[in-house]
């Protein structure tokens, strides 16, 4: 029995030695940036990339900016993706000459992360002069923490109570077949081929970073479709077919939301901020559920909440979309054109 112990230790640390060097390749290539410090997240003159946790790209960038490049942000526009879009170049046309924008975005953003961001910016000390809010359904119903290590909050706006599931999450998405096989098919072809994109694995798409503003700008496919390259056969398969009827979509702000939501006003109150909310446009053309409207128009005040879900002359269109996903930027500057004048 002594002898059938000894032989399970011995072949378990036999097993565990790929692990161990697994890890350290980990440690030493650090694939998704959350190991070692940088200056920037990325790279302006390559396009090849592993996916990064834009929740984490937002907030470490936020903190190295303002402790060491000094920067005084006072304006800032939180949203998932869609967000982007907003550029701080038009946004600056409508607010205050000394305005310090910042993009403080994440990919596939909850409700619950957008008020830690907020709250973290408060209880730090930093001014909150505007506030623009890009949401839709997918955020508002989102009142709880988010799995997985694109979309794990990051720990610094929790004050670290997730930081061991928030590396574990990491180990595990490095440790994965898909991603190891992809990860050192990339090391060492130096390419991202299509296979590797799946779940957002790697990536390759042409983009612009600005690491003062946390602005990703995707210039090169507008310069696409203005040579009419972009809507490519394939490319128009996400563009499915829609109703005619304007469909609405469930309730999505229940207790838990309202909560949040007091908070996000409360902080805008003692910040003095001008807060702004947004409800996309999306290519879907659900409209936003009438009660959620009505909620935060009373809450943030008529004038300051704006309503573009549904069907309309956006929505119609599908060349104001990248995809059935994300609008085009000149939607966002007619729609902050429109609100801020008003």
């Amino acid at each position: 029995m002594k002898k059938f112990i000894q032989n399970i230790i011995h072949f378990a640390l036999i097993g565990l030695i790929p692990l161990f060097f697994l890890f350290l390749i980990y440690l030493f290539t650090d694939p998704f940036k959350v190991v070692k410090t940088y200056d920037t997240f990325y790279d302006n003159s390559k396009n090849e990339r592993v996916g990064l946790n834009k929740d984490y790209v937002s907030t470490t960038t936020f903190i190295n900016n303002c402790n060491k490049k000094k920067q005084n942000y006072n304006s800032f526009i939180f949203g998932n993706s869609r967000s982007i879009l907003y550029q701080i170049s038009d946004w600056k046309k409508h607010l205050q000459k000394n305005s310090q924008c910042f993009h403080f975005d994440a990919s596939n953003e909850s409700l619950l992360a957008l008020n830690k961001k907020m709250e973290f910016i408060d209880k730090n000390g930093y001014k909150i002069n505007n506030v623009l809010l890009v949401l839709d359904k997918s955020i508002l119903i989102q009142d709880t923490p988010k799995t997985g290590h694109l979309f794990v909050i990051s720990p610094i706006l929790v004050n670290n109570s997730n930081i061991y599931y928030f590396h574990l999450s990491f180990i595990k998405a490095f440790l994965s077949f898909k991603f190891l096989y992809s990860y050192a098919d990339f090391r060492l072809s130096g390419h991202i081929k299509p296979y590797m994109k799946a779940n957002f694995l790697l990536d390759d798409k042409p983009l612009k970073y600005d690491v003062i503003t946390n602005e990703v700008r995707q210039d090169f496919f507008e310069k696409c479709i203005q040579e009419n390259r972009y809507y490519t056969p394939e490319r128009m398969l996400s563009f499915y077919k829609r109703g005619k009827i304007q469909k609405q979509s469930t309730i999505s702000i229940k207790e838990s939301q309202k909560n949040i939501l007091k908070n996000i006003r409360k902080i805008a109150i003692m910040q003095h901020a001008n807060i702004k909310i947004v409800i996309s446009p999306l290519y879907d053309q659900l409209k936003l559920n009438s009660n959620d409207l009505n909620y935060l128009k009373a809450l943030f005040g008529n004038n300051n909440v704006f309503d573009y879900s549904g069907i309309n002359y956006i929505t119609n269109d599908y060349r104001n979309y990248y995809e059935n996903s994300h609008y085009r930027p000149h939607i966002a500057r007619a729609i902050m054109d429109n609100i801020y004048s008003k």
